[in-house]
Formats: C-alpha cells, sequence, structure tokens
C-alpha cells in the first residue's frame, strides 16, 4: 500500500530531487549511513511539489513489471454490447434493472448532466488505478452542480432502492470508485468551487469535486497551503471518503487531522452539518471523523472545510544509505524520538533503487535508502 501510493504521487522530472551522483556517494562520519543534504531555494508558489512528483520513472519501470506479470485471459463480465444498443443495460450484479421512473427524474433533476452512454459508464465502473477487477459498471452516470442535486438524486435512488457509488478523481488503487451492483454513479466533478476562505483563520471551504493541487495553486498568493498531498488528480471530496494522508502526514497529520467540517448528503437526502468551524467547540458527537474514512457508505460528502497552513520559507532534503533496512528504521525511529522536526521522510529498499537507477539513467548506491525533509525558516533548517 505505502508502495502503490507513493508511486501514485510521482509525476514531474526527478531532476529537482534526485541531485548528482557525486553528491549522494558524499560519505559521512558514521557507520551506519552517507547523508547528503541539499538545500532547496524558497518557492512559495509552488510548496513541495518537487518530493511528490521526484520518482516518475519509478512509476513507468514497475508498472511495466505488473502488467507484464498480469494474467492475459481474464474474463470480463461487463463487456461492451453490441454496436445497436450502445444504451444497452449490463448490469450483471445483484441489483435489477433501474426503473425507467428513475431515469425519468434524474432526468428531470440533471438536465444533460446525466449519460447512459456505455464507453461513459465503462469508464466510471472500471478501476482506473487498482489491481481490483471491475465485475460490473453502473447503468446510470450523473453531473450534479449543487448540493440540492445531489439530495434530490440520492432521494429518488432511494425510494427506488437502487444502489449509488459517488465519485471523484478516481485516483483510488482500492476500488472505491466500482460498482460491483450497478446503479448510479455520482460524479462530483462539476462541484469543485472555493465557497469561502477566511485567512485570518486559516481555513477554507471548499466543493468535493476540486483538487488539492489546484486548490493549492488557490491559495498559493495568499502564503497558504493544504498540506497534504496523495496522488496528482485525486480530489478534496475523495480524500475525505478514503482518509488520505500523503508525504507530509508526519508533520501534519492525515486528512482526518485537516478537515474541521463537512456536510454531507445521507442515504435518505438529507442534508447535515457535521461541525461549525469554532475550533474549540466540543458539543455533540464527532460526526466529522465519523464520515472521515467511511468510503461513500455513510453519505455523499458535497462541501469540505479545511484546515489551512502557512507555506514554509525554507526546505532541506537528506538522503542517507544504510547497510539494511532495520539500520534504517532504527534511524528513523531515533530521529523522530529526537524532537526534530521532521516534514517528510520515506524509505526505499535496494529494488526500488535499482528501478530509478535503471529508469533514469542514474548510479546511486542500490542500498536501503532513507530520504528526510526539514523545513522552517533558513535559520532553522541549516
Amino acid at each position: 500500500m505505502a508502495m502503490a501510493s507513493w508511486f501514485s504521487r510521482l509525476r514531474r522530472s526527478s531532476q529537482r530531487f534526485f541531485f548528482t551522483s557525486s553528491a549522494l556517494r558524499t560519505s559521512m562520519s558514521t557507520k551506519l549511513a552517507r547523508t547528503q543534504n541539499t538545500t532547496n531555494s524558497e518557492s512559495p508558489k509552488t510548496p513541495f511539489l518537487f518530493w511528490s512528483s521526484s520518482l516518475l520513472p519509478v512509476a513507468l519501470a514497475v508498472s511495466a513489471g505488473s502488467l507484464a506479470l498480469r494474467p492475459q485471459s481474464d474474463p470480463s463480465l461487463c463487456e461492451a454490447p453490441s454496436a445497436n444498443s450502445r444504451n444497452e443495460f449490463v448490469v450483471k450484479g445483484l441489483c435489477k434493472e433501474v426503473p425507467q421512473e428513475l431515469v425519468d427524474e434524474l432526468k428531470d433533476v440533471c438536465q444533460d448532466n446525466m449519460t447512459m452512454d456505455y464507453e461513459e459508464r465503462y469508464n466510471h465502473g472500471k478501476p482506473q488505478n487498482s489491481f481490483h477487477k471491475a465485475v460490473n459498471i453502473p447503468d446510470i452516470v450523473v453531473f450534479p452542480g449543487s448540493e440540492e442535486q445531489v439530495s434530490m438524486i440520492v432521494k429518488s435512488c432511494d425510494k427506488h432502492k437502487v444502489p449509488i457509488v459517488p465519485y471523484g478523481g478516481a485516483t483510488s488503487i482500492e476500488g472505491h470508485t466500482l460498482s460491483p451492483n450497478g446503479g448510479v454513479c455520482i460524479d462530483m466533478s462539476l462541484m469543485n468551487h472555493v465557497k469561502a476562505l477566511h485567512i485570518e483563520d486559516m481555513d477554507v471551504v471548499v466543493e468535493p469535486g476540486i483538487g488539492w493541487m489546484e486548490l493549492n495553486e488557490y491559495l498559493a498568493p495568499y502564503g497558504l497551503f493544504f498540506p497534504l498531498d496523495p496522488g496528482p488528480g485525486a480530489t478534496i471530496g475523495g480524500m475525505c471518503a478514503t482518509r488520505c494522508s500523503g508525504s507530509l502526514a508526519v508533520r501534519y497529520g492525515t486528512m482526518r487531522d485537516n478537515v474541521i467540517s463537512l456536510k454531507v448528503v445521507l442515504a435518505n437526502g438529507d442534508i447535515v452539518k457535521t461541525a461549525s468551524r469554532a475550533r474549540k467547540s466540543a458539543a455533540g458527537y464527532d460526526l466529522t471523523r465519523l464520515v472521515i474514512g467511511s468510503e461513500g457508505t455513510l453519505g455523499v460528502i458535497t462541501e469540505v472545510t479545511l484546515r489551512l497552513q502557512k507555506i514554509p520559507q525554507y526546505s532541506v532534503v537528506a538522503m542517507c544509505n544504510f547497510p539494511s533496512i532495520k539500520d534504517a528504521a532504527d534511524v528513523a525511529i531515533a530521529t523522530m524520538l529526537s524532537g526534530i522536526q521532521v516534514s517528510r521522510v520515506e524509505l526505499l529498499d535496494e529494488v526500488q533503487v535499482r528501478a530509478i537507477n535503471i529508469a533514469n539513467g542514474k548510479n546511486f548506491l542500490e542500498t536501503p535508502t532513507l530520504m528526510f525533509e526539514f523545513i522552517g525558516t533558513e535559520r532553522r533548517t541549516s
């Protein structure tokens, strides 16, 4: 899981993180590790993207190996219908055929923002980044543009006992967007706006369809950023539903630590708000953390209030080589116990380093490697 999560974050050039091989070979005084410190210049408009986008060649190399090892004779349970019946239902799960009355109700709500085209349904029903196989696809895909539309869609599906699957950025590797029983796929991509930004309180209210990268581009001029960095393309709603983390979780926590409140459409179509924006409020149940990580089983997230952080002025990256995984783990534990403010720490074994060398033409030492990042002011990180 950690390996796949790492690969999902890789997007851009590796040049900004992996520096010259000669610098890497600089030895330390200790026998366990060789450490290289490289200082990154200030870049407040694009915080920390170098880390989450540094190992694209690794992803390509390992993905190629995975494809080569996959069985080539997997039977498909959701093959395309004939050319003369592009809107034919292909439900093969436990759910019965979607009633025409529901189709008409959804058309009234969504107008042109719904489809029953096979290709569109197949694209929403197959796993995008997962090893899980699709056993079915949704019967209908809808694209609501507001919270009220989501509520009406869910009410109609509840009335006709048709299952729903909320759909975000489809970057999950656990098959969260699969539709084993057909039904209605609720694609939240049209709900992608920033509703309110409170600079003084360092929080922002957004719709679930906005991506974390787009949100950080919006926040950069204000000197703020949202500190979670999962795979490129992940949306805030999906990140809440899956309780994602990212490489900065060691310093800023996971999604449950950075969400202040949610608005959720329940299974019967009712809309609830899980908490207020007040930081010190202790009234009522902690419904926010109940919904975070529920993977769409408790409701459809329609609004998220997020806690923001100040963009650090400075960052330092260190790479350390070790003779064994245990040695690397011991140093990682000792570093955290020392009280040093680490913002990121990742472990690569010799196989991963070898993949980097092969894919990127590098000559890094193929041993267990720790990567650290320290952020703050120049004085504190130097």
